[in-house]
């Protein structure tokens, strides 16, 4: 089911990462990295997410259209937030050892945050909808964690169960009806 809601996170991944290399060109024709990457990562961030939200109510809509779910409900697309690109940024900055890894760092991490838009809200969307049993974790497992938790099976009903990502995760998130 979420095979195509994964492929449209990737598309937006892909258009944050036209808009990361103008970033880099700055970066490159001398604008210095920390500033040019907090003025502007959080609006990237926020910009793609928020197009990710809206695709992910979209599509938990035709979900419980095609599932024939009772009741009336219409997704809530999770409030568009920079999700922490000012702390990424900090760390990347740290951490990198040349400028390939930093950008290498900061499109993992950009690409955590657009997806977590997404994820959360299919999994906020299934504990609000009446009609759901709550949210499951699905993909196909690209590290023993991730693994480990789809192999779980386990169906979440709390608001409070949070949908743990890590930087180039591409779990999803699915209703559960």
């Amino acid at each position: 089911m979420a095979t195509s809601l994964r492929s449209d996170t990737a598309k937006l991944v892909r258009l944050a990462d036209r808009d990361l290399s103008r970033l880099w060109r700055l970066i490159a024709n001398g604008a210095a990295a920390d500033e040019a990457l907090h003025d502007l990562l959080p609006a990237i961030v926020r910009e793609y997410g928020a197009a990710g939200g809206a695709v992910a109510a979209e599509w938990y809509d035709q979900q419980r259209e095609k599932v024939g779910a009772r009741g009336r409900f219409t997704a809530i697309p999770v409030a568009p937030d920079d999700r922490g690109t000012h702390a990424l940024v900090g760390w990347a900055l740290t951490e990198a050892k040349d400028d390939a890894s930093l950008q290498s760092m900061i499109l993992g991490g950009t690409q955590r945050r657009i997806a977590d838009h997404v994820r959360y809200t299919i999994a906020g969307s299934s504990v609000a909808d009446p009609a759901a049993r709550g949210w499951q974790r699905v993909g196909i497992g690209e590290c023993e964690f991730c693994q480990m938790l789809i192999d779980r099976g386990a169906v979440y009903t709390e608001a409070t169960a949070d949908f743990a990502s890590h930087d180039r995760c591409n779990c999803a998130a699915e209703p559960a009806f």
